[in-house]
């Protein structure tokens, strides 16, 4: 039986994944849109959204058992950013990253490893780390984005993935080449697991 490691990017309404062989091969890179209807309250879509999220992982399960031969050795997922000015947002992406976890738990029996987005950033976008010596001789290392992405961190990360994985179809906006948001989605559950694959010890 093969041996594979899952990692995802858990927002409320896309969910990026990536799944990997055990010598970090990708063997799928996709999304999970979490759409509910108009009618469901706002206070109770959380809940619903959970809800889409464990009929797919209960057949996610399935696919990787039947269709891959195989089953998950480790499951990683990106802590949320958490930026927003708005203290109920973060509680609303804290806490349905926290079901989507506990989910995750309960149909694999794995205890997702956590890494948050500067860590997964760092080790993913490796050139782009400054090393500095303090008078003590102590090296900080910071993560430093060039100046046209400083706003567009992400698109950094998306474009990167693109050149790494060229056979990945990405969906595009209308008559344009500008990618959808589902895009940023799949390329940060790519760079989250890139992160954990490196932390395990599986790459280098």
């Amino acid at each position: 039986m093969e041996k594979y490691i899952w990692s995802l990017d858990i927002s409320t309404t896309n969910i990026g994944f990536a799944l990997w062989d055990d010598k970090g091969k990708l063997i799928e890179l996709k999304h999970l849109e979490l759409k509910t209807g108009k009618d469901v309250p706002v206070d109770e879509r959380d809940i619903h959204k959970a809800e889409i999220f464990r009929k797919f992982v209960a057949n996610y399960k399935e696919h990787i058992l039947n269709d891959l031969n195989g089953e998950l050795m480790h499951i990683i997922v990106e802590e949320p950013l958490g930026g927003s000015n708005n203290p109920t947002t973060n509680s609303l992406l804290y806490g349905f990253n926290g079901i989507c976890r506990y989910i995750l738990f309960v149909m694999f029996g794995i205890y997702p490893m956590k890494i948050s987005v500067y860590d997964s950033r760092k080790l993913f976008c490796s050139e782009l780390v400054v090393a500095t010596y303090n008078k003590k001789g102590e090296k900080k290392e910071t993560l430093s984005f060039p100046k046209k992405y400083i706003k567009e961190k992400k698109l950094y990360i998306w474009e990167k993935v693109c050149k790494l994985e060229p056979q990945i179809e990405w969906i595009y906006k209308k008559d344009s080449k500008e990618p959808k948001d589902m895009c940023f989605d799949m390329s940060d559950s790519y760079a989250v697991g890139f992160a954990g694959l490196k932390m395990l010890g599986i790459i280098k």
